[in-house]
């Protein structure tokens, strides 16, 4: 919370809340003590550093800020305009018999007519400014600042509009609540009195540029302005809410008005937006603006009164976006609008404050303090960590990269050049897959998986291959025979060894070769954690694993407690950690799985694999090797690749299209499509 703190939010909370005591601290009274917090250091190193900085802030916001005379006559109006008109609603006080009476509200209101739920003592009217050793022990307390840039809150499509002719009547007669004097003080704290915020001070008032008109007849007004960005005291608002007390009710009026062929008022802007500064990075969002005064006045926190009230109102979305949280306090019989609001803006950063008062009733009893707990304890966040939606940035940023570079992911890293056809079905070795090969016994599994990994690790693919069922010598001899496409194991090419394995060893660079008797005593989870240090470490793209079933009777063997049904649990999660190596490593993985034992003629299909159903639910492909008679000669078989499952890709084989011809010779496998 209080890392947040900087040097940006501090300098706009001191100005806003010491500036008005730097004259009488010249003059020699005491400074209120500062909150010590070894981050700023000692009260008096604190001073030295931050009141020149003040002093310079002071005179260009004084320069450029200065707040002109207003006049005190009100001129002439024209009278209310009906479509502007509409009685006050559950935000606004209704006229009492006396001013002197407790204010309540209308009777729709089922929070303020209840049974308070505490009994408190109303605080005392002082009007006593908050000083600035008070404002830094609320803010301190309240996490509402980061010097993190954010580009946001641009009015610049506000500054060339010119304003709205009704508002600019109406902001040029008024006067401002520092201007207050004689009976126009009396009339306004007994407006103050009706609207129940007698206990919010001018101070507050002032800076959310609450003004005050009389029309007329003589019917005082108070006008809450709505802003679309930061601007100065001078300059109209774009929007108004004109709250005027009209005999013995109140009467609320919006500016600007609808158009004559539209009921829905235009955007006009935020109560409380032109406050906020670049370093903001937290925000209150309420209802209506007495409870954001009152927050405001127990905090000094950033806070904004939506225009419409629970209402949601889609133009003011982009106002709210760039904020990393967003804290609703909205009346309990609104909770569910808050919910909506905060769907839209993004659950993760949002907060729902759970305090059921409303904040203009606890600052009208003098509970500020629980006003600020509410902001700090009272608060569940919309959405916890763990949860994604679309509205995260990384996500949707996910989705568009994965959009504009599918090609290239659907493609892969790794082309086969001796199986061309399979980058027709499969596109590629893709990243972050696992690929599941099958076979009967016998079926040229092993053999046909050599030449498939020795396509892509002669082409520079970082391969690690994992035998725990053939030595690593028979595999590397396999593999040089297929490499040279040459018997080199015939006596007529003896001569030829050495340059073949010399040629073999240079194009081999890329391979790994993981030693099956050094975890010949490993446990199932040693092994995988191995082969993740060794992924890690050594920049691997290709893992292959012949086989799981092997790899499994050798992890039961280092443990002699084990039964059989220990087997599938073992299986469940070694395929578990290469399911989660592959996704968080971004690696392919191909593992060989013997399926269950079948007649010879039976076809191979998801449900004949061994074990459970884990390795083919998360398998993103599936390959089959499928052993059949010949049709012409029944002395003589010939073998298919089905596609059983291609998760991404698509494509699928289910019938005899795919020939693989083997050549005894050299070890090889060449796939030849049939049409279908």
């Amino acid at each position: 919370m209080e890392d947040e703190l900087d040097s940006d939010l501090y300098d706009r909370v001191s100005y806003l809340n010491l500036m008005d005591k730097i004259d009488t601290k010249k003059k020699g009274n005491k400074v209120g003590k500062f909150r010590d917090d070894s981050r700023f250091g000692t009260p008096f190193i604190l001073a030295q550093k931050l009141l020149p900085r003040l002093l310079i802030l002071r005179r260009i916001l004084e320069h450029q800020f200065h707040q002109a005379p207003s006049s005190s006559s009100s001129g002439f109006l024209p009278p209310l305009n009906s479509k502007a008109v509409s009685w006050i609603d559950m935000d606004d006080y209704t006229i009492l018999p006396s001013p002197d009476e407790a204010p309540f509200d209308h009777s729709d209101d089922e929070y303020f007519t209840g049974r308070r739920r505490r009994s408190r003592k109303t605080a005392p009217r002082t009007g006593r400014s908050v000083t600035g050793s008070e404002s830094m022990n609320q803010i301190a307390d309240f996490d509402f600042s980061s010097d993190a840039p954010s580009p946001r809150l641009d009015a610049s499509d506000s500054m060339g509009a010119p304003p709205d002719p009704d508002i600019k009547r109406y902001w040029d007669s008024s006067l401002d609540i520092t201007d207050l004097s004689g009976h126009d003080f009396t009339i306004f704290k007994q407006l103050q009195g009706m609207l129940g915020i007698e206990n919010i001070s001018f101070e507050t008032l002032s800076r959310f540029n609450v003004r005050v008109h009389t029309d007329t007849y003589g019917q005082p007004a108070i006008l809450f302005p709505r802003y679309r960005g930061m601007t100065s005291r001078l300059r109209i608002p774009m929007g108004l809410k004109l709250i005027r007390k009209v005999g013995d009710r109140m009467e609320k009026e919006n500016y600007p008005l609808p158009d004559e062929t539209s009921v829905r008022q235009k955007f006009s802007g935020v109560f409380g937006l032109h406050m906020a500064t670049l370093s903001d990075r937290s925000v209150v969002i309420t209802t209506n603006e007495r409870d954001a005064l009152a927050i405001y006045e127990a905090t000094k926190a950033l806070v904004f009164a939506l225009p419409h009230g629970e209402i949601m109102d889609p133009l003011v979305l982009p106002y709210l976006e760039e904020f990393d949280k967003i804290y609703l306090w909205f009346p309990v019989q609104h909770v569910s609008y808050a919910k909506d609001w905060g769907s839209a803006l993004n659950t993760l950063k949002c907060l729902l404050v759970k305090n059921e008062e409303r904040p203009i009733e606890l600052v009208r009893n003098g509970d500020h303090r629980l006003i600020r707990n509410s902001l700090s304890n009272s608060v569940v966040r919309m959405r916890e960590r763990g949860f994604r939606s679309m509205t995260d940035l990384d996500m949707r940023e996910g989705i568009r990269s994965d959009l504009l570079n599918s090609t290239n992911r659907i493609v892969g890293f790794g082309q086969w050049k001796r199986f061309g056809v399979l980058n027709k079905y499969l596109g590629g070795l893709r990243p972050g897959e696992m690929t599941v090969l099958t076979g009967g016994t016998g079926n040229g599994k092993t053999t046909f998986l050599c030449e498939y990994s020795l396509d892509l690790f002669t082409q520079g693919v970082r391969t690690l291959f994992c035998s725990f069922e053939m030595p690593e010598k028979k595999i590397l001899h396999w593999m040089l025979v297929q490499y040279a496409g040459l018997p080199l194991h015939r006596v007529e090419y003896s001569n030829s060894i050495n340059s073949w394995l010399d040629r073999f060893e240079r194009s081999s660079s890329a391979l790994t070769m993981l030693d099956s008797e050094e975890f010949m005593e490993k446990s199932i989870n040693e092994i995988a954690r191995a082969i993740r240090i060794h992924v890690e470490n050594s920049g691997i793209q290709h893992v292959v694993i012949d086989n799981l079933q092997f790899l499994i009777n050798q992890g039961m063997m280092a443990d002699e407690k084990s039964s059989g049904l220990d087997r599938f649990h073992l299986q469940d999660r070694f395929v578990g950690y290469m399911r989660q190596l592959a996704t968080q490593n971004q690696i392919h993985i191909t593992m060989v799985v013997h399926p269950r034992k079948t007649d010879g003629d039976t076809e191979i299909d998801v449900q004949h694999f061994g074990g459970s159903a884990r390795v083919t639910q998360e398998a993103d492909n599936v390959l089959a090797i499928q052993r059949k008679r010949d049709d012409r000669d029944r002395s003589k078989f010939r073998k298919f690749l089905y596609i059983l499952k291609n998760r991404y890709y698509g494509r699928r084989v289910e019938s005899d299209q795919l020939e693989m011809v083997f050549n005894p010779s050299t070890y090889s496998h060449t796939v030849v499509e049939f049409p279908k």
